[in-house]
């Protein structure tokens, strides 16, 4: 169709006459020029055209390079078993400051410490479609938490502790008696008396209360028979402890072989109320008193020794004399049999009982 008009343009342009036309029909004109924008556009979309099948040849026509697949490790999930949280620490209540003698406390947080969070579980990778995935671990309620108890009052400035010494008065004299009454000992329990007895007596001058000092130093004196020293220190330590039962029964017993027989039962009466189960001061002070021909007397307090260790023969003969004394024959003689039937006693004892029993 364009090359007719193109024609048909020529022979306009020539003007050409008839002859040129012949063969043409009469009504046959060229077309009008199109606009020249028109022919632009057709222009535009020929080249859009162009480059869109080029674009197009570029991206379809040539293989797009595909990563070669990347292998994925197969893992089996383990179920994941909920750790159960740990229950929450309740706190420790404050305390007030306490003497010296007993260290006070860490005071306590005013609040309840929180728990530590469990560590989170690293996630795991998801398990391809032929592994089987365990069903999930339903898990526990977690505790409630505890109730935070009511805010403190605030606090206020703690009252200076009164620190109340127990300690005798000179605690550098008490330190120094007890190094004293030490070196006495180790020196007495290698047998060395004449070390033993300078450190026991200069113990007993730094602190005259040191108990096991006075006791060491009566047994190292005893030991040496230095008897006016021995009556000396248990009666020193009864004006200090008059409960000491043992330093009476040295006493008495010293003043008794000294001839003091009245002195000796005065020492017995005097701290009696101390003894009442003290069987060797019992059976003490009954041969003191059968002696002193009070028979009554003595064979209560044979009977009161006998209460505590009734195996002694000895006190079993003595309570049959103080009976004997006070013309309970029958008694007596129960007496007498039950001092041989105890089977501790010397031969001469038990030939006076058999004439006795006779």
């Amino acid at each position: 169709m364009s090359i007719i008009n193109q024609m048909l343009r020529d022979l306009d342009a020539r003007h050409a006459g008839a002859n040129e036309r012949a063969g043409l029909p009469a009504n046959l004109r060229s077309l009008p020029p199109e606009p020249a924008a028109r022919s632009k556009t057709w222009l535009l979309l020929g080249a859009g055209l162009l480059v869109g099948a080029v674009l197009a040849w570029l991206v379809l026509g040539r293989p797009i390079p595909q990563d070669p697949p990347v292998s994925v490790p197969t893992v089996t999930q383990a179920p994941v078993v909920p750790t159960e949280p740990q229950p929450e620490p309740q706190p420790q209540p404050a305390a007030p400051p306490s003497p010296p003698v007993s260290p006070a406390p860490l005071e306590a947080p005013s609040g309840p410490m929180a728990a530590p969070a469990a560590p989170a579980a690293p996630a795991a990778p998801a398990a391809p479609a032929s592994t089987p995935v365990p069903a999930p671990v339903k898990p526990r309620p977690a505790p409630a938490p505890a109730l935070a108890p009511p805010p403190a009052a605030p606090a206020q400035a703690p009252a200076p502790a009164v620190h109340i010494d127990r300690q005798p008065k000179g605690g550098g004299a008490n330190a120094q008696a007890e190094a004293e009454f030490r070196k006495g000992m180790q020196a007495a329990s290698l047998g060395d008396a004449a070390t033993a007895l300078p450190a026991l007596r200069r113990a007993l001058e730094l602190d005259p209360g040191h108990v096991k000092a006075r006791q060491a130093l009566l047994s190292v004196l005893a030991s040496m028979h230095l008897w006016d020293e021995v009556g000396q220190v248990a009666r020193n330590g009864l004006a200090l402890d008059p409960t000491r039962s043992g330093w009476a029964i040295i006493l008495a017993r010293l003043q008794h072989e000294r001839g003091d027989s009245a002195g000796a039962l005065g020492t017995l009466e005097t701290h009696a109320a101390h003894a009442d189960t003290d069987a060797d001061y019992q059976g003490l002070f009954a041969f003191l008193l059968m002696n002193g021909q009070r028979h009554a007397e003595a064979a209560q307090r044979y009977r009161q020794a006998l209460a505590l260790r009734p195996g002694e023969g000895r006190w079993w003969y003595g309570l049959g004399l103080a009976l004997e004394g006070a013309d309970r024959g029958a008694e007596a003689k129960a007496a007498f049999a039950r001092a041989r039937d105890a089977g501790n006693l010397p031969g001469e004892m038990l030939g006076l009982i058999e004439q006795k029993l006779r």
